[in-house]
């Protein structure tokens, strides 16, 4: 769903809003079989741009690799004849303001890019005097030191340029740059626009050719938007169906996985299939490169790994937009190629197996392979991927053919002495019509001599596809395998940390169970975040609820925000056992939650922050928020009556009464500053009003987004808030609402409303299977917020208020307040829509926004 369409439902009355989102269905649906895409748009200046899933994924990646060269993607050029130094500066700066994700640097989940550089560094190094074997040694070891040096994706974009010089007329240039920012498709873009500038007139500096109409980041916003859209969904059950059951495929090691993996590797280049089988292997299979070279490997790996269920890795350019063609970027994505070999088929009846599964995995690249991951469940290790443990990645793509002016110009090899896989090989035609193939191996797992013999087997493969592809694959007279250690099912281990207390206990070992089954993962350890691994506030008070009903212990909510690990919360569950008396309920079972949540502590001095709930009736929806402020700032939120049980209040002037006596019994003495989102924005103006008849200061009132009341005579009817309320949880989390009208829901009794939709909303993978009680409970919770804020009228505030909109909200909402206050209303406009600003990345620059009123940086 695109920005304007929630900006519309956010300010729409609850009637319209019902209707406008029926409509919306509807042409989704009619949509989601043609499969057209639309284009990529340009954002609007100012707009903070996500990171795209692939980034995201190279993000975490870095993290869990300690930042090793494991990622990096150097582009060495091996330049003969006499160059234009200055002339190769410019192009390269020429390159880098023309596109702009070569200027980007990564904050969290967003990016940032920088401003055009006046000039890109090229250091040069001469070094003058060698042989022709000492320019070898020199550019193998030089080259190879410095792509191996770091890159802190938050500083500075991962580009930089070196060059040496070892003659007049002979020079190796180097551009370094992370897989964050370009992938293999990239590199011919990239060197073809260095060449075109090269050769520009001086003065020129490439403004003849303007940037793309689009960059990157326009990518990464479309990509979200399509993605969490009826694409992405379908994709989604495709690859659920398609790997269903799937493990890797392992090749027999020479030695067992280290529990703690280095990735160091080794690459064997070069290995040239002559012209003739090229030519014969194209003119016997008229298919992609990618469908005849997997069709081989998988009748290989099915000798070598004792298997009929073959699964490799592949990579797909992503590129799905003309307009994307001429961009660099990280547009590649990941996907399974799953082709079986029950029957043992002959290569022949192979071939077809695999370009089926190649073209099937063509028509559903976008899913991000994260995704599919996430789909499969699988069991987790931090040293090996979880789908696949080979890889084949093809190019037709000539690197002899590049040119710098009139130098002769000679791609070099730069192995990085790293293995991102158990095995990968790489194709490439030459300009001979050979083909050249690489394997990049783990040392940890293999000799030379296990790949040499695999690479051998290789072509016997490929000579009988050619000269017999009516035989069977059991009947290939093969090398290998040669003998080994275990396959991965047997030696691959998940590193276990050492047991936190309780662990062992049977109620660490059901929280642990529990939480594992909320999140939907199968391992968990002790140091896991539950925030961090893509639990939600409504999950979250999911497990509390499922802890408190297997076994009595309330623990607290928000406990999980200052101390989300599991570790933590075995901890706390631990010690209220300990001090639940014998036979009697669980402390505080029977009591209603405090109003009051602590967010996040503070530094002693610092007045707190209080965050009044939204239309959810949890402060939690702010945890996002809360991380984002000046530290030390402490933050509590106000949560409503009866959230978990008992009476919920019947108007906003009860709720004010309530919350002005929360807020001062925490902070007795002021001023009060007071934070709310959507409907909590009213909730904090009318605590403001009941604060300064009590004769206390409000040193900040700060409503976000927070739509002009509507006023009705009357509250909308109880289905119509139910289906508000699936919508509204769905538009929080940045889902598309599950399925189901007004209409429908209008034809049942109260409890079968409440089914269906609880039905729908874990058909939907909003709420976790179990959930029905709490989202019944919450449910009602919604119900009785937004009723009474329907017929809400405020009373005048005589301050000041702070209103923090999104930038799809319309400009009259400030003029809207004016009504209801004597002081002046400030408007502040930050990225996202009314939905998407509470969350990263968006959310980063309210916390910005936010902050500076908060410590007064702001006018």
């Amino acid at each position: 769903m695109d920005t304007v369409l929630r900006e519309r439902l956010a300010t729409l009355s609850p009637e319209r809003r019902a209707e406008l989102l029926a409509r919306l269905r509807s042409r989704e649906t009619s949509r989601e079989g043609d499969g057209e895409s639309a284009p990529v748009t340009a954002l609007p200046p100012g707009t903070a741009a996500p990171m795209s899933y692939a980034q995201q994924r190279m993000w975490f990646l870095e993290q869990l690799m300690d930042h090793q060269a494991i990622y990096h993607t150097p582009v060495v050029l091996r330049l003969r004849g006499p160059l234009d130094v200055p002339a190769l500066g410019r192009a390269l700066t020429c390159l880098v303001a023309r596109h702009a994700v070569l200027r980007t640097r990564f904050a969290r989940d967003r990016q940032i890019v920088e401003d055009p550089p006046a000039r890109v560094p090229l250091p040069v190094e001469d070094m003058p005097g060698l042989d022709a074997a000492g320019r070898d040694r020199a550019l193998r070891e030089h080259v190879a030191r410095a792509a191996r040096e770091p890159f802190d994706l938050t500083v500075a974009a991962p580009v930089r340029a070196r060059l040496w010089r070892f003659a007049p007329d002979d020079h190796v240039f180097a551009l370094f740059l992370h897989h964050a920012v370009v992938d293999d498709w990239s590199v011919p873009l990239l060197v073809g626009e260095l060449s075109r500038d090269y050769v520009a007139a001086p003065g020129d500096n490439g403004t003849g050719r303007p940037a793309p109409g689009v960059q990157y980041t326009d990518y990464a916003a479309w990509q979200r938007d399509r993605i969490t859209g009826p694409v992405g969904r379908r994709q989604a059950q495709y690859w659920e169906r398609r790997l269903a059951g799937a493990v890797p495929t392992v090749l027999p090691a020479d030695r067992r996985l280290p529990r703690k993996p280095t990735w160091a590797g080794e690459t064997i280049t070069g290995v040239t299939l002559p012209p003739r089988l090229t030519r014969a292997l194209t003119a016997a299979h008229d298919g992609p490169l990618l469908t005849v070279l997997a069709t081989a490997l998988n009748a290989l790996l099915s000798r070598w790994s004792k298997s009929t269920d073959i699964t490799v890795g592949t990579v797909f350019a992503g590129r799905v937009r003309p307009e994307l063609e001429p961009l660099i970027g990280f547009f590649a994505n990941t996907v399974v190629l799953r082709t079986s070999t029950a029957g043992d088929p002959s290569l022949a009846a192979l071939l077809e197996r695999t370009a089926e599964a190649v073209t099937d995995a063509h028509h559903h690249q976008e899913l991000p392979f994260d995704q599919v991951v996430a789909g499969q469940r699988p069991a987790r290790s931090g040293a090996r991927n979880p789908l696949f443990q080979v890889a084949l990645v093809t190019s037709e793509v000539r690197m002899e053919e590049f040119a710098l002016g009139d130098l002769r110009v000679e791609p070099c090899e730069v192995p990085l002495g790293t293995s991102r896989f158990d095995l990968t090989l790489s194709a490439a035609r030459t300009s001979a019509n050979a083909l050249v193939l690489n394997a990049e191996y783990s040392t940890e797992l293999f000799d030379r001599s296990r790949i040499d013999c695999l690479l051998a087997d290789l072509r016997t493969v490929l000579e009988c596809m050619v000269t017999a592809p009516a035989t069977p694959v059991s009947a290939l007279a093969l090398r290998g395998p040669l003998s080994g250690v275990a396959p991965a099912d047997e030696r691959e281990e998940t590193e276990t940390l050492p047991a936190p207390p309780g662990f062992s206990s049977p109620l660490g070992q059901l929280v642990t169970e529990l939480w594992g089954e909320t999140l939907g993962v199968a391992r968990v350890r002790g140091d896991d975040d539950f925030f961090a691994l893509g639990g939600r506030s409504l999950q979250a008070a999911a497990l509390v609820v499922e802890v408190r009903e297997r076994t009595g212990i309330a623990l607290d909510l928000g406990e999980f925000l200052t101390r989300p690990t599991l570790a933590a919360m075995v901890a706390a569950a631990e010690a209220a056992l300990a001090a639940k008396p014998p036979g009697g309920p669980a402390s505080g079972a029977d009591e209603q939650a405090d109003l009051v949540v602590p967010l996040l502590p503070g530094d002693p001095g610092h007045a707190p922050v209080f965050f009044l709930h939204a239309s959810s009736g949890s402060s939690l929806a702010y945890a996002a928020l809360c991380r984002e402020l000046p530290a030390g700032l402490p933050c509590y939120g106000i949560s409503v009556p009866g959230l978990d049980r008992g009476e919920l209040p019947v108007s906003v002037a009860a709720m004010a009464d309530a919350y002005a006596d929360a807020v001062c019994e925490v902070d007795p003495e002021g001023p009060y500053r007071l934070v709310g989102w959507s409907v909590g924005g009213g909730l904090a103006h009318a605590t403001a009003v009941r604060l300064r008849e009590r004769g206390r200061e409000v040193a900040l009132l700060a409503m976000l987004d927070t739509q002009k009341p509507p006023m009705l005579k009357e509250a909308p009817q109880a289905a119509l808030l139910r289906a508000m309320f699936a919508e509204n949880l769905a538009l929080t989390a940045g889902l598309d609402p599950p399925e189901g009208s007004v209409a429908e829901l209008s034809a049942l009794d109260d409890s079968a409303q409440a089914d269906r939709v609880i039905e729908a909303l874990v058909e939907a993978e909003l709420v976790p299977p179990g959930s029905a009680e709490l989202m019944r409970r919450r449910m009602e919770v919604f119900r009785a917020i937004i009723s009474t804020a329907a017929v809400w009228r405020p009373e005048r505030y005589d301050g000041r208020i702070d209103l923090v909109l999104a930038e799809t909200s319309a400009a009259s909402t400030v003029e809207d307040w004016a009504a209801w206050t004597s002081g002046p209303v400030v408007g502040h406009r930050v990225p996202g829509d009314h939905y998407g600003m509470m969350r990263p990345p968006q959310v980063a620059e309210l916390g910005r926004t936010l902050g500076a009123l908060l410590t007064g940086g702001a006018k």
